[in-house]
């Protein structure tokens, strides 16, 4: 029985009109005639109502603009035609949409906020390094999983999220999409680059390159997950809260003696997992993210479809280079990892405190390869914020309220002070994210896994699985993208 179709059709209006999401409502439409026949139609008031809703912060236009901008380009020609014409400033918003655009839209705003969710519920998890190991089920998002187990990240849903976090990560992900579109990762000359970057710089604010930086963070940590799946990877405990303080989580268990190290028991490196595959000199963690979503996409799923497609993923990453690509925006990274005021060498750590105050260090020329050293501690402290999502919500009702989510600078400098103490720090931080190491500990296993034979890679064939790489937002593939 429908239990459905009783329903006034005000009421089945308003019930998809709430679910909102393409994953959502096709799961409804699927199991009611009822609510399948309203969809198809009142298919566009429906969609109407829907993106109006997701748009209603949007007073400026620009999310809608972004989308519109994403939507437009679709090769090379037509991002080289939406830079020279400069149609970002100059495109006129529709004062209404047709039933197509429509549908596009809601695709596109339905996949990019799965994936939203996924960061959002990474970022205020428990205990980060556990978390960001999960690769996200775009398909049903149903959580994330390593290595076919459902990981216990709580989900955070975009709807619990207030209306200004939404439109703040929605306008962060689009803006982020379309650069990616626009500046699609090329080999180019150093004059070219820096063109590129000026580019880059005057069509933004100083804030969107703030946000954008932390997307590109979560998709890197998205692709160290896949890394990391690509081998032997320890999936670790949450650690137990210090004895003063206490957690509300009765199902946190007991942690490895052997637990990861600093920075990885902080941060999740994409390049630490890289470096684990014994794939080098690709900076596979850093280029792989400014192909967007279409890619991205692709292979989450890809590696969702069946299982044991681990070793074809590796044999895949095998076959890319991106040795003379340019950063997105080199120039940007680089002021925002080294943050300075108009004094030349005053260095701000730019993240707020609670209390609205910033924390200044004065620091004096660099001398040499020397550098003050609460730079090489600054370079761990944003992409932990950023992996965080600091600056992305109105507050901290989301975060853990226990133990330090924000680790300070002098903190990270006694933490590294400690690291140093260990005999051969990168080794030992390696073997503790391998799980043969940790069996190896535990007594599950006797010889230890540097005098084991390694068993080859090299059967695993990219062959049937390759197929051209889509749009996120129109017909889903599985198949590996070509690059």
């Amino acid at each position: 029985m429908d239990p459905f179709s009783k329903l006034p059709s005000i009421f089945q209006s308003e019930i998809l009109v709430h679910l909102q999401s393409e994953i959502s409502i096709k799961k409804v439409i699927q199991a009611s005639p009822s609510m399948l026949w309203h969809f198809v139609t009142y298919k566009k008031s429906v969609l109407r109502r829907i993106v109006n809703d997701i748009l209603h912060e949007d007073t400026s236009g620009d999310l809608l603009r972004d989308a519109l901008g994403i939507i437009y380009i679709s090769d090379k020609a037509s991002a080289k035609k939406y830079q020279e014409t400069k149609m970002r400033v100059t495109m006129e918003l529709p004062d209404t949409l047709e039933q197509d655009q429509l549908e596009t839209l809601w695709r596109l705003f339905s996949r990019m906020i799965t994936f939203i969710e996924d960061y959002v519920s990474k970022a205020t998890s428990v205990y980060l390094p556990r978390a960001y190991l999960g690769i996200p089920d775009i398909l049903n998002a149903s959580g994330s999983y390593f290595k076919g187990q459902r990981l216990d990240t709580e989900v955070v849903k975009f709807m619990s999220l207030t209306s200004t976090e939404r439109h703040r990560f929605l306008s962060a992900f689009a803006k982020y999409e379309l650069f990616c579109k626009i500046y699609y990762p090329r080999k180019g000359f150093p004059e070219e680059w820096s063109t590129m970057e000026e580019q880059l710089l005057a069509m933004s604010k100083d804030s969107d390159l703030t946000m954008m930086n932390s997307v590109h963070e979560y998709y890197q940590s998205v692709y160290g997950a896949l890394f990391a799946h690509c081998q032997e990877s320890w999936l670790p405990d949450i650690p137990e809260p210090p004895k003063t303080e206490k957690s509300s989580d009765t199902n946190i268990p007991k942690s490895s003696r052997y637990a990861l190290l600093f920075p990885d028991n902080t941060y999740f490196s994409a390049e630490a997992y890289e470096e684990d595959m014994e794939i080098y000199g690709r900076y596979l963690a850093h280029e792989l993210p400014r192909f967007g979503l279409d890619c991205l996409s692709q292979i989450l799923l890809f590696m969702n479809e069946a299982t044991g497609r681990e070793l074809i993923l590796k044999a895949w990453l095998k076959t890319l280079s991106f040795r003379f690509c340019m950063p997105l925006t080199k120039r940007e990274l680089r002021d925002y990892n080294r943050p300075q005021t108009d004094q030349r060498f005053r260095l701000v750590n730019c993240d707020e405190l609670e209390d609205g105050e910033t924390r200044e260090h004065q620091g004096g020329t660099s001398i040499g390869n020397w550098s003050p050293p609460w730079l090489t501690f600054g370079k761990h402290q944003l992409p932990v914020y950023r992996q965080r999502a600091r600056g992305l919500f109105d507050d901290d009702r989301l975060y853990p309220k226990y133990g330090n989510h924000f680790p300070m600078l002098d903190e990270l400098a006694g933490t590294m002070k400690e690291l140093k103490k260990t005999l051969a720090p990168n080794v030992e931080r390696s073997r503790r994210r391998s799980q043969k190491w940790q069996d190896y500990w535990a007594s599950r296993i006797l010889e230890p896994p540097d005098q084991q034979c390694s068993e080859g890679d090299d059967a695993a064939s990219t062959k049937g699985h390759l197929g051209p790489c889509v749009r996120f937002f129109e017909a889903l593939s599985s198949k590996l993208p070509t690059m």
